[in-house]
């Protein structure tokens, strides 16, 4: 990861906290993100400035507020002009009773996965061609469920865990179709289960232990650094696995598209006329 650019959110517990000093080990600039103010990470950051030469920097939003994604994106932009890694890690288990979020939608799915898209949309002039990466940290629990794209903020049928897995096969499902927009010469992109894992996540929603966080650390390192089976491929704790039947179809990606554009169209990315940031001094 040398002289690389590495965007992670959802850096400050579970498996975005232990991957978060695998990166600074080894990357050239790291931007970690979370929801608490700076103060209350300072720990976080001095082990992840001692970990290795990365320049670092920590930028605080609320994914309850697509407007946190939105300025999430312009501080990026005004740390540097290269994105070469964007880990989507943040998440949250599914509510216990369904929640709407300030703008409207079902909480489960706006942080899961509407801030990712949003995130990847708007850095993703960022991202070189052909080397530049996203990776959508899934689930596996997206195997065990069906995405009516009609009623896509679950307001039948709601339950916790119906709720994170259909928005982590969302999430496996906008991987494909946007393998698919960028091609061959695009950047790549990947969804992949970073296995069963010990976090808080896992602890609110299943009564199971999970392997330690450092192993799912290390499957989101191999899914940013090693070659990809293709892009858009899903990854299941670290093997290349087939996702749900569902995402394999072309129209149902196409209506997914049309469904999440939709509901995220008053933050849809748009030419930004200032210069493209520049890189902080070392």
């Amino acid at each position: 990861m040398a002289d690389k650019t590495i965007v992670l959110t959802g850096a400050t517990s579970g498996i975005g906290e232990a991957s978060a000093p695998r990166f600074a080990a080894t990357a050239d600039r790291l931007i970690v993100h979370g929801p608490e103010p700076e103060e209350s990470v300072l720990r976080l950051l001095r082990r992840l400035s001692a970990a290795g030469n990365a320049d670092v920097h920590y930028v605080q939003a609320d994914f309850d507020d697509l407007s946190g994604v939105v300025r999430l994106a312009d501080r990026v932009r005004d740390l540097t002009d290269r994105v070469d890694v964007l880990v989507n890690n943040a998440g949250r288990p599914g509510a216990e009773r369904r929640q709407i979020s300030g703008n409207g939608y079902e909480v489960t799915l706006q942080t899961n996965y509407l801030a990712a898209v949003l995130l990847t949309d708007r850095l993703a002039p960022l991202l070189p061609p052909r080397t530049g990466r996203v990776v959508h940290v899934a689930s596996a629990t997206h195997l065990s469920v069906t995405l009516d794209l009609d009623d896509i903020q679950s307001e039948h049928g709601y339950s916790p865990f119906r709720a994170y897995a259909r928005s982590k096969l969302a999430m496996v499902g906008h991987a494909l179709w946007q393998a698919d927009q960028w091609g061959s010469t695009g950047p790549q992109i990947v969804s992949i289960s970073p296995g069963v894992i010990d976090t808080g996540l896992l602890h609110a929603m299943f009564a199971v232990r999970g392997a330690a966080p450092s192993h799912g650390a290390a499957n989101v390192i191999d899914a940013s650094t090693l070659p990809l089976p293709h892009s858009g491929a899903y990854i299941d704790d670290g093997r290349p696995a087939q996702p749900h039947p569902d995402v394999l179809n072309a129209e149902f990606r196409k209506r997914l598209h049309a469904v999440t554009a939709g509901l995220l169209s008053p933050w849809e990315a748009v030419a930004d006329e200032r210069p493209a940031g520049r890189p902080v001094g070392r």
